[in-house]
């Protein structure tokens, strides 16, 4: 028979042991929900984020076809009315006579009741001072320019602080018809040297990218909207699982690791002889069920190798095992 020091010390061990066993078991659940949690925050973010950039390039395509067929129009059919009254070739009305012009005012129009757009004709070298190209944008013309198949480019980029999802298609010099304004300066007409001077936005030549209209759409309130969301997913998980762990720990204790306990103090008790005539027997079906009848009947054993009788049982009646 086992010594009451040595059982003692399995009693303990396995103690320390079913203690484990929940603590690693815990561990075990929290690293992976916690992980999973992450995951889904991410996930979450990272499809709202491409949510907003799909619906951005969206609205930034409709405004880009409608400032681009507006300049068709006024190519088209504008153009040569002006050409055919204005026989002056010293007169320049800007309003009237160029294309940019007409893009722009119409776009500053539109931005007086749409907001979170800007529009820009991104120039090298422009006439008017505003439509200078900043760094990022001398870098997508120069991208055009050594690209000259590229008919457009698209990506984020900060502006003043705010993040912005750009559009821009090269600008080039496809007709001899441009260098009228923007070829020698000294040919160009009167009135437009008045207005603009003759020091920049000139000695363009044919074929060359001088510029890009750029169609910039606020994303700032999107991209938070899309973190917040994550985070609202990411701490209701935390929630959860939270929860999960407690109830957990609960089974854990009631279920597993409280009878184990009890059935290590019954097999210490066994072993010392102490106790022989309680009954460990149990109806549950489980592993712990199965260990406490095979505890139960090692107790029954131990009863009948030292030929003890127990109050409750009837004279001459052996154990039933």
């Amino acid at each position: 028979m086992i010594g009451c020091c040595d059982c003692s010390l399995i009693n303990d061990a396995l103690l320390e042991e079913e203690m484990g066993i929940r603590a690693k078991f815990i561990t075990i659940i929290s690293v992976l929900s916690l992980l999973a949690t992450i995951a889904i925050g991410y996930t979450s973010y990272m499809l709202s984020r491409q949510s907003a950039l799909a619906d951005a390039r969206s609205k930034g395509e409709m405004l880009f076809n409608y400032i681009e067929a507006s300049a068709k129009f006024f190519g088209k059919y504008q153009k040569p009315i002006i050409d055919e009254l204005v026989t002056d070739k010293s007169r320049f009305i800007p309003e009237l006579m160029s294309r940019f012009v007409v893009k722009r005012m119409e776009y500053d129009l539109f931005a007086e009741t749409q907001k979170g757009y800007q529009f820009k004709q991104a120039t090298l070298d422009p006439l008017w001072p505003d439509n200078k190209a900043d760094v990022e944008e001398q870098k997508i013309i120069q991208y055009f320019a050594s690209n000259p198949s590229a008919k457009d480019k698209e990506g984020i980029i900060e502006r003043g602080g705010e993040q912005f999802f750009y559009a821009a298609r090269p600008v080039k010099i496809e007709k001899d018809s441009c260098l009228n304004c923007h070829g020698d300066p000294g040919m160009a007409p009167k009135e437009q040297q008045d207005v603009y001077g003759t020091e920049h936005g000139y000695n363009w030549k044919l074929n060359d990218t001088v510029g890009a209209s750029m169609i910039y759409v606020s994303i700032t309130h999107a991209l938070a909207t899309a973190q917040a969301s994550a985070l609202k997913i990411f701490f209701m998980g935390i929630g959860c699982l939270l929860v999960t762990i407690f109830c957990i720990w609960i089974f854990l204790d009631r279920g597993v690791v409280g009878p184990i306990i009890r059935l290590s103090e019954t097999a210490k008790n066994i072993s010392i002889g102490k106790n022989l005539c309680d009954s460990a027997h149990s109806e549950a079906k489980d592993e712990i069920g199965v260990l406490a009848n095979s505890i139960d009947r090692l107790r029954i054993s131990v009863n009948k190798l030292l030929k003890r009788t127990c109050p409750n049982q009837k004279p001459g009646e052996p154990d039933k095992e």
